[in-house]
């Protein structure tokens, strides 16, 4: 990593180290007492930046420096005027308020120009040169160095010629040019006074350390601390202190440089200087990087990037980025990484940053190579491998230019005497050439052949390929229209068929379990088929979790045991006892295991054997189901897992099936990264066995299953027991829009909920769309697949509405994938639903999401303060609240503004109005506006600047004993009341 600092330039240093100590803050201040409003008193005012107050209070130097400028104009003193601009614009500056700097810098510019002062030109254009240099804008800056040194050589002054150059060499080692800094820094030395030689030898001592020369640096180094303790220079102190820590850095002395930089941020904070705090921020953050503490150092150059957001330092800004994006690699997010370096390659282009986007190019090579995309990792490479060699001809290639010269003259001589070779072997070489042409047109035509062909070849599987990706959609498309389809009958057989079970008479409870068990079968194998499509799509993802295997298996062993007992089945389960914990997915072990087992004992006779059988391998478990059917043939094993594939024997014939469940089973298995197998002999039965790694290191964190809270089980039983409220009449249940097509569906769901809410059905999401917007119910129970607008659309448009971005939403849809929960959840839906669902669990998360919503607006109520500028709701609500407060407060002096023109002015119905503000806040229209009057009565009195009567006639109440009445019913005192209390807090 570079670690080369970006250098704090001293733009005070050579002002400051002219003043004398005896120039105390105390004896100033009797000056200004002592003199008159004359240009005395103007110096007295600008002297103060020369002093300690500089550091101690610059505020009140900034405070002084104003009215220098104010007095100077009252006097017609341009020298004082264009002196306090430029002060102004050094205090600025170091705070990094560089729009203020710049402003004051060129307003004194203009004055020194329109007055010949060339000494405030100087101080102008040097900070303007600062101030750029601050925020990377080199060019910019040295320009203005340069416009300097004439100014300074008109007028004689060597030392302001060899501060100019001093501030040159600064710019060209911040940009790593160190032989033109170095040239610059002994011009400086030369020509400048001792302050001005003092900074160019702490200079000097940067360009050692960039050379690697550390003894030399140190010495140079040691020597300006003692310097600076001596003039009290905070500033020269900070910044050395920030170089020593750069360069025990780079010599691996980490805690030592961590000290050096903590005391510098100390001091460069204590003068309120923010661009070196982050520069030095960024090289701790270094630090850290390469002590492989990637958390510290991605948090350290998030801070000094904040700063140098702050004051526009682009080059600080495109450094920072650099080291983000390197942390972010190191910890493993690529994504996140890979953004952030490819910003630094942008920047660092715009402006001109080779070393950067050298160091850039070079990670993001590693980062493609770890993403496996090898043309990218090979493209940033070379442009790596490129900007490496540009870099180091930058600093060769006046070496370079030299030596050509010198070879030059040797090479025209050697060019006379091969003249006459060259003539003689001219003819040859243009035979040669007409051969090498030939070849090439030859090769030429070769490779066009090649090429075509292989395009040709490509076109036609990149066609094959496109065809093969819409057959395989269009065939999950199918597969999840028939689930969709299957699913809602079986909604509608299961629901009514719970209802039937749960009644106290059950004549027929046999024949309904009976059905109740078919149609669950149905699912399962409507299920099925949704995984295998899901599995060929690569949609059906693992989500390990860790379980007791035994205590697992057993709970399915134990849904085979009456299966057992009524066909006299031996069915027995064997463990090893040091199976112990391991990694599953339960879900999909719990599949595999319940196709294995239904396969077994729909192929063993009565009276026969079915054994389930579980060990530990290393780590890897391995399960066994053996069974004494009538086995396998050798064809039959080698087929029995293709899918639609069934064993060619009477017993399987009459055992039916569909052809999928053990094509399934092998798919989970292997998507479980294990490994399934059959041995079989016919007559002897069959053993289906499979291996799954169960340790957690053979699974990446995606795979290992993260704990959930689905926000219906938020709500706590308190909420449930909460609702044990009074009668209601019909009128008063909360109510409930229910958005399905399916018209037995819709019923359904009506008889479910309607003794429990008023209950208005819609047949499609743009029909209920017209509904909610109407009548905004409590909340909406929509199905996800419908015609016209389906329930996402639906769920995106209620959400983004501003009138009906509160209610809650319930989907129910045929898609139980992960996938659809969370594109659903995306778009606001509260709560998710598979069917076939459970009525009762239909119910209570109805009911939750319902008190929910009723503790959010008790809590809305008591949080909103009903005054300007002060809600504290999301977004879209707040944007109706604010829009509420606005229209009430723009009428608020109008004792005739009513309710309807309140819902005028909203752009909605009265009966809208009314049950959006009670949804938020839990009051009426009417006591909307009165409250909001109420509470700007409080504050006029408060105020105690008009009388009750006037106050009241303000907030809009032309009765003041209706006034009166309003007031103490909300406070509990009389308006009069609340004014003497009001006065004797004042």
């Amino acid at each position: 990593m570079n670690r080369r600092l970006s250098l704090s330039f001293l733009f005070f240093l050579l002002s400051v180290s002219f003043i004398a100590a005896q120039n105390e803050v105390d004896s100033l201040r009797e000056l200004l007492s002592q003199k008159e409003q004359d240009t005395t008193r103007v110096n007295v005012y600008l002297t103060f930046f020369y002093t300690d107050l500089y550091y101690d209070n610059p505020d009140q130097v900034i405070a002084y420096t104003e009215e220098a400028a104010k007095l100077s104009k009252e006097l017609n003193y341009p020298k004082g005027l264009a002196g306090a601009y430029n002060t102004l614009g050094y205090m600025y500056r170091i705070r990094s308020s560089n729009d203020s700097a710049f402003s004051y810098f060129n307003k004194g510019k203009l004055v020194a120009e329109q007055n010949q002062l060339n000494e405030e030109l100087v101080n102008a254009l040097t900070g303007l040169g600062n101030t750029n240099n601050q925020i990377g804008n080199w060019s910019e800056a040295l320009l203005y160095f340069h416009q300097v040194v004439g100014v300074a050589r008109s007028m004689g002054d060597s030392s302001l010629v060899g501060s100019a150059h001093n501030n040159v060499g600064n710019i060209h080692l911040s940009r790593g040019s160190l032989t033109k800094a170095l040239r610059s820094y002994q011009i400086a030395a030369e020509q400048g006074n001792d302050a001005i030689k003092e900074v160019a030898l702490i200079n000097i001592a940067l360009v050692h350390v960039e050379l690697n020369n550390p003894d030399k640096a140190r010495d140079y180094f040691n020597q300006g601390i003692a310097m600076s303790e001596v003039a009290g220079s905070k500033y020269n102190l900070a910044f050395i202190y920030q170089h020593l820590g750069a360069l025990e850095d780079q010599q691996q002395n980490q805690d030592l440089a961590i000290q050096y930089f903590d005391e510098a941020i100390r001091l460069f904070r204590s003068i309120g200087e923010k661009y070196n705090v982050s520069d030095i921020m960024t090289n701790q953050a270094n630090v850290f990087y390469n002590q492989e503490q990637y958390q510290q150092a991605l948090d350290l150059y998030q801070e000094s990037l904040a700063i140098q957001k702050t004051i526009d330092h682009q080059v600080g800004i495109c450094n920072n980025l650099l080291g983000i994006g390197r942390s972010l690699m190191a910890k493993g997010e690529l994504k996140n990484a890979e953004n952030k370096l490819l910003k630094v390659m942008e920047m660092a282009d715009s402006l001109e940053l080779l070393s950067a986007k050298n160091a850039a190019a070079f990670e993001l090579s590693n980062l493609y190579h770890q993403l496996n995309n090898h043309d990218k990792a090979y493209d940033y490479l070379f442009q790596h491998k490129w900007l490496s060699d540009s870099l180091l001809n930058q600093e060769k290639s006046k070496q370079v230019a030299a030596l050509e010269t010198q070879f030059e003259t040797a090479q025209k001589e050697q060019e006379i005497e091969l003249l006459s070779a060259e003539n003689e072997i001219s003819q040859l070489k243009v035979s040669q050439a007409e051969n090498y042409r030939n070849y090439l047109i030859v090769i030429a035509l070769i490779l066009i052949i090649v090429v075509a062909l292989i395009y040709s070849r490509y076109q036609l599987k990149a066609r094959a390929n496109a065809k093969l990706r819409e057959l395989d959609q269009l065939k999950s498309n199918f597969f999840t229209n028939i689930s969709h389809e299957f699913r809602t009958p079986l909604t509608l057989i299961l629901s009514p068929l719970q209802k039937l079970m749960q009644a106290e008479s059950k004549p027929q409870s046999k024949e309904l379990a009976t059905i109740y068990r078919s149609a669950t079968h149905m699912l399962e194998l409507t299920n099925q088929l949704m995984d295998l499509s899901k599995l060929e799509a690569g949609k059906l993802t693992l989500e390990v979790s860790v379980c007791e295997p035994k205590e697992f298996i057993q709970q399915i062993a134990a849904e085979f045991q009456s299966i057992a007992e009524d066909r006299s089945i031996a069915f027995t389960v064997d463990f090893d006892e040091s199976i112990g914990t391991a990694y599953l997915d339960k879900d999909k072990m719990h599949k595999v295991l319940n196709n294995l087992l239904s396969n077994a004992f729909k192929f063993t006779p009565t009276n026969g054997q079915v054994v389930l059988s579980c060990i530990r391998q290393g780590n890897e478990l391995k399960v066994n189901v053996q069974d004494t059917g009538p086995g396998l043939s050798e064809s039959d094993q080698l087929q029995v897992f293709e899918r639609f594939q069934q064993a060619n024997t009477s017993n399987n014939q009459l055992a039916g099936g569909t052809g999928v469940g053990l094509t399934l089973t092998k798919e989970l298995v292997q998507l479980h990264k294990g490994e399934i197998g059959v041995t079989s002999a016919q007559g002897e039965g069959s053993t289906f066995w499979f291996t799954i790694p169960i340790h957690q290191s053979a699974y990446n964190e995606k795979e290992i299953k993260q704990e959930e809270t689905r926000s219906s089980e938020l709500a706590t039983v308190g909420i449930i027991n909460q609702e044990q409220a009074d009668p209601v009449t019909s009128l008063d249940l909360p109510q409930v829009l229910i958005v399905e097509d399916h018209r037995d569906l819709r019923e359904h769901l009506k008889e479910l909920l309607q003794d429990h809410y008023q209950v208005t059905v819609a047949v499609n999401g743009l029909q209920a769309m017209d509904l909610a917007s109407k009548a905004l119910p409590d909340l909406v129970v929509t199905d996800l697949m419908m015609p016209d607008m389906d329930g996402m659309e639906l769920c995106k448009r209620l959400k983004s509405d501003e009138l009906t971005s509160h209610i809650p939403i319930v989907m129910l849809t045929a898609k139980g994938d992960m996938e659809s929960r969370i594109e659903g959840l995306t778009y606001g839906a509260d709560d998710y639903l598979t069917k076939p669902f459970d009525n009762e669990e239909l119910t209570v998360r109805v009911k939750n999401l319902i008190a929910q919503r009723q503790l959010l607006q008790s809590r809305y109520s008591k949080q909103i303060t009903l005054e300007p500028s002060q809600v504290v709701l999301d977004n879209p609500d707040e944007h109706f609240i604010r829009k509420a407060l606005q229209t009430v407060e723009a009428f608020l002096t109008d004792s005739s503004f009513t309710v309807e023109q309140f819902q005028q002015e909203m752009g909605m119905s009265r009966m809208q109005l009314h049950r959006k503000l009670k949804a938020l806040t839990n009051c009426s229209a009417s006591e909307f506006i009165r409250n909001i009057r109420l509470e700007r009565a409080c504050q006029l009195l408060s105020q105690k600047r008009l009388q009750v009567s006037e106050v009241a006639y303000s907030c809009g109440f032309n009765s003041l004993s209706y006034f009166n009445q309003c007031f103490k019913e909300k406070y509990g005192v009389t308006p009069a009341n609340y004014e003497s209390k009001a006065a004797l807090k004042v």
